[in-house]
């Protein structure tokens, strides 16, 4: 039947082999909703759900012989949640919360694209905190991702201005 598929999306390309004497035909064994686009050729299309794991079996069968068969796993991956780093952001000090989405599929992460000396406490956590050097501008990159589907990435700028200093009052001596 092939070798076991973990494919991104909701359809696959079956691999078994041709028979050289006999008939075959694809049947699915386990997972709901899953269709076999030509059941009698050994690379058919197969369509399902993505997110859900099929076994699909391919059977040779020449009567009255005992017929032949080989079961293969297609994995259809669903594609990650799109990512969303929030808007950029401009800081009094040095330290911020970064607003990301939270994935519904997929696993998010953040990383720092450009800027140096700064730090996500908590890089899988949409709603980290972030803190860098003041008076620096960095990309943060928000990345969601489920293999073997393309990552989808956002990222967002933020800028640390200083605090401003407390002024200083002189009182004058009107003497």
């Amino acid at each position: 039947a092939g070798p076991d598929q973990s494919v991104c999306g909701s359809s696959a390309t079956l691999a078994a082999n041709t028979p050289s004497i006999g008939t075959g035909t694809w049947s699915i064994i386990s997972g709901a909703g899953g269709t076999v686009t030509t059941p009698s050729s050994p690379t058919s299309t197969f369509t399902g759900t993505a997110g859900v794991a099929y076994t699909l079996r391919w059977t040779i069968a020449n009567a009255p012989c005992t017929p032949s068969s080989d079961d293969v796993v297609v994995t259809l991956v669903a594609t990650p949640t799109t990512a969303a780093a929030g808007a950029d952001q401009v800081v009094c000090g040095n330290t911020t919360t970064l607003a990301g989405n939270t994935p519904t599929v997929g696993t998010g992460s953040w990383s720092i694209i450009a800027g140096v000396g700064g730090s996500i406490p908590s890089p899988t956590s949409p709603t980290s905190s972030f803190s860098g050097t003041v008076g620096n501008t960095y990309t943060l990159r928000w990345t969601i991702a489920n293999a073997p589907c393309a990552a989808s990435t956002d990222d967002v700028d933020i800028t640390l201005n200083p605090v401003p200093a407390v002024p200083t009052l002189t009182v004058t001596d009107p003497t």
